[in-house]
């Protein structure tokens, strides 16, 4: 491969990964469009349904914040009755995040701005570019 070659590919992913940036931050403004919460908020309520828990190390490093931050979020939230805190059995200093029933509403809520058509296709794109994108990671 010649080297106009290599940078023509190069050319070529910068501008398609960032496209693909582009796309997630419009959803994900799609999402919180309306909403009182923060884009950050909704989408600890995405990683809690998806992963049914998680602990404020584990909040903390998928946001790259601090703990402390991770504790305002979740106050709030907990506030807002959209999460609660549950300490571990067998190690109570272990306290993991929770989704509670309104927060289950919460999450369902946010996908009925889109009609059950364009659920099914954004289900099956983003699995296809899942797939896709596993052949290079």
């Amino acid at each position: 491969m010649s080297k106009d070659d290599q940078l023509h590919h190069i050319e070529i992913i910068m501008r398609e990964m960032l496209e693909i940036q582009q796309k997630s931050t419009m959803f994900v403004n799609l999402l919180s469009e309306g909403e009182s919460l923060s884009q950050n908020q909704l989408i600890l309520l995405l990683q809690l349904k998806i992963n049914d828990c998680m602990k404020a190390t584990e909040i903390a490093e998928f946001f790259s914040v601090t703990p402390g931050a991770v504790t305002s979020m979740c106050d709030k939230l907990e506030k807002l009755d959209l999460v609660q805190r549950v300490r571990e059995n067998e190690d109570r200093r272990v306290v993991k995040m929770v989704l509670t029933k309104s927060g289950e509403t919460k999450v369902q809520e946010l996908f009925l701005k889109f009609s059950q058509e364009k659920l099914t296709d954004m289900a099956k794109i983003l699995s296809d570019v899942n797939q896709l994108m596993k052949k290079i990671f």
